[in-house]
């Protein structure tokens, strides 16, 4: 049977079994992180194991998130991208100044011929990494307030596994800028969820009430950031 844990900003699935050792595992395929233990194991034991290696665990994910992100996309003319849940029409302008801009229904990116799709893709998400901080501030210091918390920083990282990370004891708090793709409400459901964290670390009963009195339609939201 297996059960989740969290430990810092990274959820873990934790199965037990008749085994003698502890082993953990990112996925090269979802980059979830699992440890299987033996029966008897207690979960600060495992907490502690999975801290020791955190590092290692980060540099994974941050392998498969750097593997999948150019799988879905070409960066090509008139492929569709999306920002702040509107679809728009990728336009490629081979110029010399590199750029991005938004002209009526047309995303614009201007770039040199040769580019690669590399290239193509580290400019856009720059941009995007760009929209996701001009936004971000003013939703977290409105619901920093409203929920009575605060926090040290906010960072911004291109993430395929997760749409915000909460480290609850440095009070650090990691966005996801493929949330500037979504519709504003999305990401605003991810600050609120993320804040609560910081009330409460685990998505048990108690996170679930807190999300229910700041925002009672979370779970309307969380399916549409995930569909």
């Amino acid at each position: 049977m297996s059960k989740i844990i969290r430990v810092s900003h990274i959820e873990i699935e934790v199965n037990k079994k008749k085994i003698k050792n502890m082993y953990l595992k990112v996925s090269r395929q979802d980059g979830k992180v699992s440890v299987s233990a033996p029966l008897r194991t207690k979960d600060d034991i495992i907490k502690r194991f999975v801290a020791s290696k955190l590092d290692w665990i980060d540099k994974q994910v941050k392998k498969f998130e750097n593997r999948k992100s150019l799988i879905d996309l070409e960066y090509k003319q008139d492929e569709i991208h999306y920002v702040w849940g509107k679809p728009y029409s990728l336009e490629i302008k081979y110029e010399n100044k590199k750029g991005v801009e938004i002209l009526d229904d047309k995303l614009i990116l201007a770039i040199h011929k040769d580019s690669t799709i590399i290239q193509r893709e580290k400019l856009l998400i720059e941009w995007y990494r760009k929209q996701l901080k001009e936004r971000l501030p003013d939703l977290v210091e409105k619901w920093e307030y409203i929920i009575g918390v605060s926090i040290e920083s906010v960072r911004v990282r291109n993430m395929t596994t997760r749409w915000g990370t909460c480290n609850t004891r440095d009070k650090r708090i990691c966005f996801n800028l493929q949330l500037a793709k979504k519709p504003l409400r999305c990401l605003e459901y991810v600050v609120v969820h993320e804040l609560v964290h910081l009330l409460e670390p685990s998505h048990n009963v108690v996170f679930k009430n807190h999300m229910d009195k700041y925002l009672p339609n979370w779970r309307e939201i969380k399916r549409e950031l995930n569909s």
